[in-house]
């Protein structure tokens, strides 16, 4: 672990002054994939289900990020998601931080395209689903607030990628952004951010 901490101190310091800058973005999101069948059928409770299966669903999203990037290879980025309508039709959120890598690290250097990703602490969570009776909650995946009115879900190992085509001769860009909350659900989401 010290030797990780390490090389992310040294990238970190790597032209610190040259390249740091910030942006802010926005992102809207409505279909996800439900990967692995889930360990009790809720299906019935999805209303925005697209397929039989439930496995693709519909739902609303906007989220809000906020970036600094240290240099070239390595910065930091915290991602705000409010989920107004889940597929089930609640409210949900989701609330990340982590280091975010970029594509220079692999020798891939473009004007107007970027890749990157954010590695780090995820929490999840959403209005109970209990108000059906027929659902069945998964411990193994969500747990209960106390007052029994939330479900969430923490991790250490959340992440987030990131494609942007910087437009040209602007501070804009158009954003691709990728959820995979491995293995329940995968988002994408369309949004723009701003780079000054």
């Amino acid at each position: 672990m010290r030797k990780i901490l390490f090389i992310v101190f040294i990238i970190i310091s790597v032209q610190f002054t040259a390249t740091a800058q910030y942006s802010i973005g926005i992102s809207l999101s409505g279909i996800g994939y439900h990967p692995k069948k889930e360990k009790y059928d809720n299906v019935n409770m999805y209303k925005w289900s697209i397929d039989k299966k439930g496995q693709f669903v519909a739902f609303s999203s906007i989220t809000f990020f906020f970036s600094y990037r240290f240099n070239d290879y390595v910065g930091a980025k915290v991602m705000q998601s409010l989920v107004l309508s889940d597929c089930a039709g609640h409210f949900a959120g989701i609330t990340h931080f982590g280091i975010d890598l970029h594509d220079d690290i692999i020798g891939m250097k473009s004007p107007n395209h970027q890749l990157s990703a954010t590695f780090g602490p995820f929490w999840y969570y959403r209005k109970n689903w209990n108000e059906n009776p027929n659902y069945v909650q998964d411990l193994d995946y969500l747990e209960s607030s106390q007052n029994k009115k939330w479900e969430t879900r923490f991790v250490w190992h959340g992440g987030q990628i990131e494609y942007s085509y910087l437009i040209p001769e602007s501070n804009t860009a158009i954003t691709v952004n990728f959820l995979p909350a491995i293995p329940y659900l995968y988002t994408l989401g369309l949004g723009a951010k701003y780079l000054p």
